[in-house]
């Protein structure tokens, strides 16, 4: 039988030293931030005998190279490579006793082009992409775009470094941004986030989770007021609807502009509203900026987006922390999972029928979902023929509280009633 491995490889100033590290290596710490910051390394060694602080002392602007490599991870053969990148040196601790070493390298360049030196410029007719590329450019950064066109008659970057200028230029216009492997990145989050998941956590998974929905930052209707350029009279305009309004005040240069200025700025107040921090066995295969799916946890399953994932290695194993902000509530994925659960212990003995009909009734989603976070193994004797105790047992179980809707509904669509009668057996079952 295979074992399951997982092992960083490391090269350092171009040159392969894992094996080197072998007899000091305690762990390593990489995190992938989606935009905001750069990536960031940390090697952990040992160093009883003071290698590491004298003869073999790192240099500040050395060059580090990791991967995180896996073997028969999730099933025999199952070998995978993640591309931690490159990073700069930047960071050197030592802790006694006995003496240990940690070497931290972060993947923005340690480049006073980009990161130290304030510039005072004016940049006129541009786009943000020629901006962005001509930073690049400077700071010896690979770079790769993908976002729309965002063209600008005119722009001041004053006493700033390249850097928290086009962050700051980034998030005024609803771009994400970060330093990946030598690489400047810029993307459009939104779009982002309507990708299709790559991935799946399910509640196996988890060896730990965080959930928080807070009600803080989020709108659903902005308003702009800005300047006209061409009139120089005062405009207001919103966008959406509700009563929950982001007011805000810009310079723009048109309607156009101000729209896209607002949108952004709804964007980041309402990302993160709810959010879901989960630790996993470690995922090779997840990067930050993309999607999953996380079911088996009731309502709180969902399609959510990865905000950042810390990718630890040490002696306890390889493991991962993901820091997730949702995006689809009860998704069609969620929902299936919840119906196979309940198929698994009985209470659904034609699950197609369910994926088929469960958007049929109101709020049969959340019902399902509900059901298969209560029901978690096979039980039967609950003894209940009548619809009206079955509701009451859900309902004592915390499944739902609104019995004289299902009992008003029950007909809605066939067999919804065995499914009930089913569920509050296998969970009457459960507390005999």
């Amino acid at each position: 039988m295979n074992t399951r491995l997982a092992e960083a490889v490391i090269t350092y100033n171009g040159k392969a030293i894992t094996t080197s590290l072998d007899r000091f290596f305690i762990g390593m710490t990489y995190t992938d931030p989606a935009s905001g910051q750069s990536d960031t390394l940390s090697v952990q060694l040992g160093d009883k005998d003071a290698l590491w602080s004298n003869a073999w002392m790192p240099h500040m602007g050395d060059l580090l190279q990791a991967d995180i490599r896996v073997f028969d991870w999730a099933r025999p053969d199952d070998n995978r490579d993640l591309a931690c990148g490159k990073f700069t040196l930047d960071d050197l601790r030592y802790t006694g006793w006995p003496q240990s070493a940690e070497i931290g390298g972060v993947s923005a360049p340690v480049n006073c082009d980009f990161d130290c030196r304030e510039r005072t410029k004016t940049w006129n007719k541009i786009t943000i992409k020629k901006i962005a590329n001509d930073i690049a450019y400077s700071a010896g950064l690979a770079f790769v775009y993908d976002a729309p066109e965002i063209k600008l008659e005119t722009i001041e970057q004053q006493e700033q470094t390249n850097s928290a200028f086009l962050m700051g230029l980034c998030e005024k216009y609803g771009l994400s941004m970060k330093v990946f492997s030598q690489k400047l990145v810029i993307f459009d989050r939104v779009a982002y986030k309507k990708k299709d998941a790559v991935g799946l956590i399910r509640t196996e998974d988890m060896s730990a989770y965080d959930y928080r929905a807070t009600m803080t930052g989020g709108y659903t209707r902005g308003e702009i007021t800005y300047t006209d350029p061409k009139t120089e009279k005062e405009v207001v305009f919103s966008v959406g609807a509700g009563r929950r309004v982001l007011k805000t005040s810009a310079k723009a240069e048109s309607r156009a502009d101000a729209e896209l200025l607002l949108n952004a700025a709804l964007e980041k107040a309402n990302h993160g509203l709810t959010t879901l921090k989960v630790s996993t066995m470690g995922n090779p295969s997840l990067v930050a900026s993309q999607t999953v799916n996380v079911v088996g946890i009731g309502k709180l399953s969902g399609k959510y987006y990865i905000d950042k994932v810390v990718h630890r290695l040490n002696s306890n194993g390889y493991t991962c922390e993901y820091s997730l902000v949702l995006v689809e509530e009860r998704g069609k994925v969620a929902v299936q999972d919840a119906i196979q659960r309940l198929t698994a212990v009985g209470v659904i003995n034609t699950p197609d029928y369910w994926v088929a009909h469960y958007g049929d009734v109101q709020y049969l989603d959340e019902l399902l979902l509900n059901l298969s976070a209560r029901i978690q193994e096979r039980r039967e004797g609950g003894g209940i023929t009548e619809i009206q105790a079955a509701l009451l047992v859900l309902v004592d179980a915390g499944v739902i509280n609104s019995p004289d809707y299902w009992q008003q509904n029950i007909k809605a669509i066939a067999y919804l009633d065995n499914l009930v009668i089913q569920a509050a057996n296998a969970i009457r079952g459960a507390m005999a």
